[in-house]
């Protein structure tokens, strides 16, 4: 069962050190989710700060996610279960954060494989 963000408002889009980056960050506050992905500029164009933004994120290919504003594959270099849930990876070799503070089983058996698919819509 992917993990499902129907509510994440983008908080900013702010410059990287390296040029033509940007780091783009979400906010749930009702699902108590937050996600940062580093990624170049061309990609972040159909982002605005305040949009609403759908996030889907599962661990096998998203139906119609090639629709989506933004759709990619990833890799999970390592999972925190602290305080909930931090997953940290790369898409196309820039930094992908997901942190959930009550994530569902389910959710976490998303990250088990070391490859994730991400819809933004």
């Amino acid at each position: 069962m992917p993990v499902r963000i129907k509510d994440a408002v983008i908080n900013s889009i702010e410059d990287t050190e390296t040029k033509k980056l940007k780091v783009l960050k979400m906010v749930s506050k009702t699902e108590g989710a937050t996600l940062t992905i580093e990624l170049p500029d061309a990609l972040c164009d159909p982002f605005n700060v305040k949009d609403s933004v759908a996030v889907t994120i599962g661990s096998e290919e998203i139906p119609r996610g090639e629709k989506a504003k933004l759709y990619a594959e990833g890799t999970v270099f390592k999972m925190n279960e602290v305080k909930g849930l931090e997953v940290v990876g790369t898409i196309g070799g820039l930094k992908f954060i997901l942190n959930l503070s009550s994530p569902k089983p389910t959710q976490r058996k998303t990250f088990d494989s070391e490859k994730f698919f991400l819809s933004l819509d």
